[in-house]
């Protein structure tokens, strides 16, 4: 909660600073690629058996500091807007799960139960998370050689384990600050933003929904 609120306050600052402050001396290339590392922070995802989510049959996921890339490509329309693509990819590293505030894990998974002749497993340390997001961005030039770039994400997130039970597909919705320095051509890259997940599960096993995964990024890229 405590990394929410932070990154929250960041994104709110940035969002609001006043356009006139801001400069249109940077020369604008249609293309721009770059790739960025980084992490997802602690945070938390809910899993429910019902779409509802009600209490009695819903359960936490709290999930660790976990390794994070971004490739991300954006075609300039304007001084002052772009679109875009990007694909994120994260090692989702669980670190509890709970269910009414109390953990129910097993050493380094979670057993749901025994039913359509299995047992069904959560594994804490064999989940990959893949998206893929098209992208609207505001273009903030600043000091000539400086890009601020408040944007919102929406896409398609799909995860792989070893676990079937672990695989779940569903609606992302995301929201960052991106922070670019030019060098000519070149850029570096700084971002502070939050994966979230308004709609998915898994099939046959049950629904799950994440309001904010907050998550930071940097990297370096290309303006063609």
């Amino acid at each position: 909660m405590k990394n929410k609120s932070i990154l929250s306050s960041v994104l709110i600052i940035f969002t609001m600073l006043p356009i006139s402050i801001f400069s249109q001396n940077l020369e604008i290339n249609k293309f721009e690629f770059s790739i960025n590392g980084g992490s997802l922070l602690p945070g938390n995802v809910k899993g429910s058996y019902h779409s509802d989510f009600e209490p009695d049959s819903t359960v936490t996921i709290k999930n660790r500091i976990s390794p994070l890339i971004k490739i991300i490509a954006d075609y300039n329309l304007n001084s002052k807007y772009s679109v875009g693509l990007n694909v994120n990819y994260a090692k989702f590293n669980i670190d509890d799960i709970l269910y009414k505030d109390n953990s129910i894990k097993n050493g380094n998974k979670v057993n749901l139960g025994f039913w359509d002749g299995r047992e069904h497993i959560i594994p804490f340390d064999d989940i990959k998370m893949f998206e893929i997001n098209a992208s609207i961005k505001r273009r903030f030039i600043f000091a000539e050689n400086m890009v601020l770039k408040p944007s919102l994400y929406i896409g398609f997130r799909k995860t792989f384990s070893s676990s079937p039970d672990a695989e779940e597909k569903g609606v992302v919705l995301n929201y960052n600050v991106e922070y670019q320095y030019y060098i000519r051509d070149l850029f570096l890259s700084a971002d502070l933003g939050f994966l979230s997940q308004p709609y998915g599960g898994v099939d046959h096993v049950g629904y799950v929904r994440s309001l904010g995964e907050p998550y930071f990024t940097f990297g370096v890229g290309v303006s063609i």
